[in-house]
């Protein structure tokens, strides 16, 4: 097992207790980007498991799933939507001009919440996906934000 991959999927669970301790901060915004980061990088060490390559320098979910999918790694359609949705906060969970208005009042508390269930979820089936493979697994102390 290359070892990118330990270093994606471990920056994954890293991103993933940063939106966590962001919603727990009250920052909805900065929650559900820091959920979409860690997706963006469980996908991205897929690519080195099952695809054999270093990932596109693409921060749109779908296109990353897309490629994946066709790879044999399958989220169910619900997660699938998540990931989708996901895809709006890379921008608007940040910028003014994206967000129509202040990110910080754009993005909501439910959005956070399904962001971070997405996120956490998606996290989850990767690890699975790569121990599968050969991958011995992130440490507890880095999946448990300490």
């Amino acid at each position: 097992m290359r070892r990118e991959v330990a270093f994606w999927i471990r920056e994954a669970w890293s991103d993933l207790c940063t939106a966590k301790i962001l919603y727990g901060a009250r920052r909805w915004n900065a929650s559900a980007f820091y959920s979409h980061q860690a997706v963006e990088k469980a996908l991205k060490s897929l690519y080195f498991s099952a695809l054999r390559r270093e990932p596109p320098r693409i921060n749109v979910l779908t296109e990353l799933y897309r490629e994946l999918k066709a790879a044999g790694f399958r989220l169910s359609p619900e997660l699938e939507e998540g990931v989708a949705e996901l895809n709006k906060f890379y921008a608007v969970s940040r910028y003014p001009d994206a967000a129509a208005g202040q990110p910080f009042e754009a993005v909501t508390k439910r959005d956070a919440e399904r962001s971070l269930e997405t996120a956490a979820q998606v996290v989850g089936l990767v690890e699975e996906f790569l121990k599968s493979a050969g991958y011995e697994g992130t440490p507890q102390d880095i999946r448990d934000c300490r």
